[in-house]
Formats: structure tokens, sequence, C-alpha cells
């Protein structure tokens, strides 16, 4: 009985140490991966946009702490996604916004709300730009 106990003890023993340094090596993955230098640096700015159904002009500014401000308010959401391609986000209502970037800046912005893509244009103000 104390044989098959040992056995078993042992046993336990490599398999909890196996398991954690696996666990340990696969988080360390993870933190590289999540780590990347300043990945949302390159969501931050501002941006105008057409919506042509309406024949309004918007403005979209991302601020250093991912705040979402659209025409001048503050977006309350939760973010859903944010890789080198698209940022996604799930406004208070549950529909996202999903801003994809193209040459590693936002060239477009999907509203899933009114089923629309607009096409990003960078502007160094929020000030609404000038026909060229």
């Amino acid at each position: 009985m104390k044989k098959h106990w040992s056995l078993f003890l042992g046993a336990s023993l490599i398999t909890g140490i196996a398991g954690s340094l696996f666990l340990k090596k696969k988080q360390g993955n993870q933190q590289i991966d999540s780590d990347s230098p300043n990945l949302y640096n390159r969501y931050l700015g501002n941006w105008w946009f057409v919506n042509k159904v309406k024949a309004t002009q918007h403005t979209l500014k991302i601020e250093d702490d991912l705040q979402i401000i659209i025409d001048g308010k503050n977006l309350r959401y939760m973010l859903v996604e944010l890789t080198s391609k698209r940022l996604v986000a799930q406004d208070e209502y549950g529909y996202h916004l999903i801003i994809q970037c193209l040459n590693d800046k936002p060239a477009s912005l999907y509203d899933e709300a009114d089923d629309a893509t607009y096409v990003l244009e960078a502007t160094d103000s929020l000030d609404c730009p000038t026909e060229k």
C-alpha cells in the first residue's frame, strides 16, 4: 500500500511541475504578444469623415487613453479588440465601431448602427477641413 501511495505522490509531483513549467512558458509568450510596443499609438489622432446618406460631416478623435470622441462627444464603449489592423469598440447600445488600418494608419470606420463604412481622412485639428 505504501508503495502505491509513493508512486502516486511521485507521479502527481512530476505532473504538477511539468504543468507549471508549461503554463509559465505560455504566459511568458502571451506577455510578449500583448506588450507590443505602443500598439495603440497608431490609432491616436484626429480624423473626419462624411456620411453621404445624411449629407453630414463628422469628426473622430482618439486620445492617449483610447478615449473616442465623435463630434465632440465622448463615446462610452467597451474595447473588444485591439490589433495592428483594427480597433473594435462596442458602444453602450451594443453596436460595434470598427476602425481598420491601412499602412499602419486608420483608414476606415465601420458603424454597425448605420451599417455603413466611412473613409477616414486625417486632420491636424478638429476644425472642419476646407475643400481642395
